[in-house]
């Protein structure tokens, strides 16, 4: 009866303690994600306030799938995130390797290496739009010391403008996954890399056999987190571009801010935000899935 009792007690505490977490998650993002979700099945303008909202059933998501705006945001989010990750992710695994087999000066090289990370994406942008100005800025007149043609408008031109902005991004989250990979790499058992040493195994052969599998959980993680904040991106893309030229680096977030307060069209960008929702939702389900599995089976 005590044991029952003190068992009840705990669980009223854990409860009481849970409590108020839970309320405020329900207030923060449970009842904007309902309202949003409910605004989406009415055609509402910011400029028609005073006016009653028309319910409009699915007509915003069937105008989505049919929006050819729509398409080419996607597409270049695509694009931006399977370049970004993908260069980030084997560029700090190549980084965390070295720091892995530096004996001095680490430390000083982590906290060098995360000085971008730091610096708020806005910053970034503004110091990368100085950078690659086509007249003074830095790369520039690198370019012209060399004899290689300068001038060269990067976020301006068609081609170059979505490049450009993965770059950015690149030398800005790299260091992320650095961080990640290296913390995972530390948590190797010493005497795997001894046993490798007597066996007579190369470096490359380690790297491949031994550190590259310890470190999966690891780079599931980096993948997770790394896909679901590049595919919202936002804030580089408005400062430096704007989703221009034209709709070269229109992004599928860019495109729900503009729908929402460049056009007032509410209703329809919510319809966009919970687009964006379901297909973060849909793409971390089969990341987690996939880092459960390889638990599963360890």
């Amino acid at each position: 009866m005590a044991s029952r009792t003190r068992r009840r007690t705990g669980r009223g505490l854990g409860h009481a303690m849970l409590g108020p977490a839970l309320l405020l998650l329900l207030a923060l993002i449970i009842v904007p994600l309902v309202y949003s979700a409910g605004l989406s099945a009415y055609s509402w303008k910011l400029t028609d306030i005073d006016l009653p909202k028309q319910f409009a059933g699915l007509a915003n998501y069937t105008r989505l799938l049919g929006d050819p705006t729509v398409r080419t945001a996607v597409l270049n989010t695509i694009v931006y995130v399977v370049a970004a990750v993908g260069c980030e992710l084997v560029l700090g695994f190549v980084i965390a390797a070295a720091l892995f087999e530096m004996t001095k000066g680490r430390r000083l090289a982590n906290a060098l290496i995360l000085l971008p990370m730091i610096i708020a994406p806005v910053i970034t942008a503004l110091l990368w739009r100085y950078l690659l100005d086509p007249q003074f800025g830095l790369v520039a007149q690198v370019m012209g010391v060399f004899g290689a043609p300068s001038g060269i408008g990067w976020f301006g031109d068609q081609h170059l403008a979505l490049p450009a902005l993965i770059v950015v991004d690149i030398w800005q989250w790299t260091p992320f996954v650095i961080l990640i990979l290296h913390a995972g790499m530390l948590s190797i058992g010493q005497e795997q890399f001894e046993a490798a040493s007597m066996d007579g195994a190369s470096r490359l052969v380690v790297l491949r056999r031994i550190m590259l599998p310890a470190i999966v959980p690891q780079i599931m993680i980096v993948l997770l987190f790394r896909t679901m904040d590049t595919y919202r991106i936002f804030d580089t893309v408005f400062v430096l571009t704007k989703g221009g030229p034209g709709l070269a680096t229109e992004t599928i977030g860019l495109y729900t801010y503009r729908t929402g307060f460049s056009y007032f069209d509410m209703g329809y960008a919510m319809a966009l935000s919970i687009f964006i929702l379901v297909t973060v939702v849909l793409v971390s389900s089969v990341y987690i899935r996939l880092l459960r599995r390889r638990e599963v089976l360890r």
